[in-house]
């Protein structure tokens, strides 16, 4: 309650990236004060119900999604507050500073935000160094997934490149890659989920994998594709489908929408991706889509409007294994993950 009585409307009376960047900053300060830290995991870590996925062993089901820490900038303080996993970027290649601004808009009635940020990011080398100094694999105690996404200028017929140049440079860092094609703030890029552009793509970066991992001689770290809630099921079908035959590991679904729910359609509305409570219904047909399309062998992230326990439950009741959460946590504020991780019953186990 302090959080929403106090600190919440101090935050929401600034701009919204503006906040997003004190907010962050505070969280890193966070990850170096080692004594503060170890108070608030003891506050954060209780009760929660381990989950086996992907290869991976999760602390609890609920995860940061993709979004919140581009850079890489707070991890440590991120698994203190009792997140069971950690997924950062989106990082491209070269460093980019994104869309003009303003580019984030809360929708306050909705519990909602509009972003059209356009992967601002520092580039793999800065996350790479970043990761590497605070928070390797030795010391991590959830896994760290990093969302690989294709640069601004990048045509689409060299996105592979892009893919496979992040994956190089991050993917002995991670214990999980997502490969993002379906942010709707980088022009043209869900293009890459169109029959001209999928197929050629994910069959490049499942040879680019086997190709690391002869070289390294290391086991590729698995890899999820992040889907957008904006296709069409047949669309999605095919997506999952071809997903499954380059070797993908599973699906994240899904991204923000473009198309806002009935309710909101007479409002003016920022362009840019909508988050939070209003795609909550389109992303768990999604995922309930998926997990029927798959026979439940599929393994899914659930992400997009989780925003109460009953929320988090229709997801998984859905066919999610875990779930991560974005625009939940500005408006619930540090302590809702553990809150939420503490309320969610044992998930099914993926091999």
């Amino acid at each position: 309650m302090i959080y929403k009585n106090l600190f919440r409307p101090l935050l929401f009376s600034l701009d919204a990236e503006r906040a997003h960047e004190i907010g962050g900053g505070a969280l890193g300060v966070l990850g170096k004060a080692s004594p503060v830290l170890s108070i608030v995991r003891k506050l954060t870590q209780s009760s929660h119900q381990p989950v086996k996925a992907f290869g991976l062993n999760f602390p609890n089901a609920i995860g940061q999604a993709a979004g919140l820490d581009k850079d890489g900038m707070f991890p440590l303080a991120s698994e203190a507050l009792g997140f069971g996993h950690i997924e950062v970027g989106t990082v491209t290649p070269l460093p980019q500073a994104g869309n003009e601004k303003p580019r984030l808009f809360r929708l306050k009635d909705e519990s909602a935000l509009i972003n059209r940020m356009g992967f601002n990011n520092l580039g793999t080398d800065a996350l790479r160094q970043k990761i590497s100094a605070s928070y390797p694999k030795s010391k991590r105690h959830v896994p760290l997934g990093i969302n690989l996404g294709k640069g601004k200028l990048t045509p689409l017929n060299d996105a592979l490149d892009d893919y496979c140049k992040g994956f190089d440079s991050l993917a002995s860092l991670s214990d999980y890659i997502t490969i993002n094609i379906s942010s709707p703030n980088t022009p043209d890029l869900r293009k890459l989920q169109g029959s001209e552009y999928l197929e050629p793509l994910l069959y490049g970066i499942k040879n680019h994998r086997l190709k690391w991992s002869q070289l390294n001689k290391l086991p590729s770290p698995p890899c999820l594709l992040k889907i957008s809630p904006d296709e069409s099921f047949k669309n999605l079908e095919t997506i999952v489908n071809k997903a499954i035959k380059h070797n993908f590991d599973g699906i994240i679904a899904c991204n923000t929408s473009i198309n806002p729910p009935t309710s909101m359609r007479s409002k003016s509305l920022p362009t840019g991706g909508i988050s939070g409570k209003p795609i909550e219904k389109r992303s768990t047909d999604v995922i309930k889509f998926i997990s029927q399309l798959t026979n439940q062998k599929f393994p899914i992230i659930g992400s997009g409007g989780i925003h109460d326990y009953d929320s988090a439950q229709r997801k998984l009741d859905a066919g999610a294994v875990l779930l991560q959460i974005y625009t939940s946590f500005i408006y619930e504020g540090p302590l809702w993950p553990s809150r939420l991780a503490k309320r969610i019953p044992l998930a099914k186990a993926w091999t």
